[in-house]
């Protein structure tokens, strides 16, 4: 007889809740000792509390364990757990509540529930996570094509955090910390930006041999410009949230207050400074970062990385300098300077105001504007600045 998705959500619930019982009780009497019962307890609701002993809730119900979990996060869990685990107790709370009153569950649900239960089970090393391991891998042949590259996708991303780690915890939390923390703080040493010149150099070396290796037939053109949108800003702060680096920055009161856990470029920065330290970490081996790097970059979507290589250059930079400079557009000044009359060479300078942002070549002035407002968008982004 086939197995419902709820069925097999319900299965993967019961796992759950044999790993973590032994788990919670052992962490909440290291942190209380003998009270922690009592301040279990108090956790629960009365309707969920009063008509049992706690041992008995504790075996039999799953939402009561993952309950306990958030209340005592601060004062208990987070010493051994990740912020991202914090999130899978409050996504499986859903899940057990979404069982309980007999919704749906679709394929795609229940790939997920598993996924996010055995991820759990792995971090607190229970044994029971490779018996939902199993039954996820069931689910996982039963998905579309394109929904099993997407949660395979998934998987590597987890990964990561297995892999990112550090036997210096001193060059890990140089790396987090923002120019902004040293200043209000003069005593914590070296901030990150000798890093983060470090892990950019990395970036566009792996970048770079990553799209030449996946894209044989694309010339340099299309091979910068797609390197560009792989490791643009925005990219770099979405890896940086993916890897669970926003809240761990160490940023000044100033920059926290301005929004800096969520700002684009001190999450890129973040994430190239700690790329640079991981390289350091691991005695300088590049293959370290690629098995780090590499996942990130299969994770972006095919048409995302065209979408933004097929930006114009000159939009994006005149973007940049009406938003932060001027209203008033750059100029490009473009001289031909060589080249056979069939194939003339031209030179461009653009500039805002009279400084010059960047320089370019190329066979006509197009080409050669193009080139100049790149070469400015990248000294930008070196700076910083974008």
């Amino acid at each position: 007889m086939a197995i419902s998705n709820h069925e097999r959500v319900n299965r993967a619930l019961i796992l759950l809740r044999q790993g973590l019982h032994p788990y919670l009780e052992q962490e909440m009497r290291s942190a209380h000792n003998e009270r922690w019962q009592t301040i279990a307890k108090s956790c629960l609701s009365d309707d969920q509390s009063s008509r049992r002993n706690l041992e008995d809730i504790l075996r039999e119900d799953i939402s009561a364990l993952l309950k306990i979990m958030i209340k005592q996060w601060d004062q208990v869990f987070r010493r051994r757990l990740s912020v991202s685990e914090r999130a899978l107790i409050s996504e499986l709370l859903e899940v057990r509540n979404k069982w309980a009153h007999q919704s749906r569950f679709s394929t795609d649900d229940t790939y997920r529930a598993l996924d996010s239960i055995a991820r759990l089970l792995k971090v607190i090393s229970a044994s029971e996570a490779d018996v939902v391991e199993k039954q996820k891998q069931e689910v996982l042949g039963m998905l579309s094509p394109e929904k099993a590259e997407e949660a395979r996708i998934k998987e590597k991303l987890a990964e990561i955090h297995k892999l990112l780690t550090f036997r210096d915890e001193k060059l890990l939390r140089r790396a987090l910390t923002h120019r902004s923390y040293v200043h209000e703080n003069p005593g914590e040493g070296e901030h990150n930006e000798r890093l983060e010149f470090l892990g950019d150099a990395l970036l566009n070396f792996l970048s770079g041999e990553y799209l030449y290796r996946r894209h044989p037939e694309k010339g340099e053109d299309e091979l910068t410009r797609r390197r560009s949108a792989l490791v643009d800003e925005k990219q770099l702060a979405k890896f940086a949230q993916e890897v669970d680096l926003n809240f761990k920055m160490r940023l000044g009161k100033g920059a926290i207050q301005d929004g800096g856990y969520y700002n684009p470029n001190l999450l890129s920065s973040t994430f190239e400074a700690v790329l640079g330290a991981y390289y350091l970490d691991n005695n300088s081996d590049i293959e370290a970062v690629r098995a780090i790097i590499e996942p990130l970059f299969d994770s972006v979507p095919e048409e995302i990385v065209i979408s933004r290589s097929n930006v114009d250059s000159k939009n994006r930079f005149q973007e940049w300098v009406q938003r932060n400079v001027t209203q008033t557009p750059p100029k490009y000044l473009t001289v031909q300077t060589g080249g056979l009359s069939h194939a003339p060479e031209f030179v461009a300078k653009v500039l805002v105001g009279e400084k010059i942002y960047g320089e370019g070549k190329g066979r006509n002035k197009k080409d050669a504007e193009k080139a100049a407002a790149e070469d400015a968008l990248a000294k930008l982004k070196k700076q910083g600045l974008m």
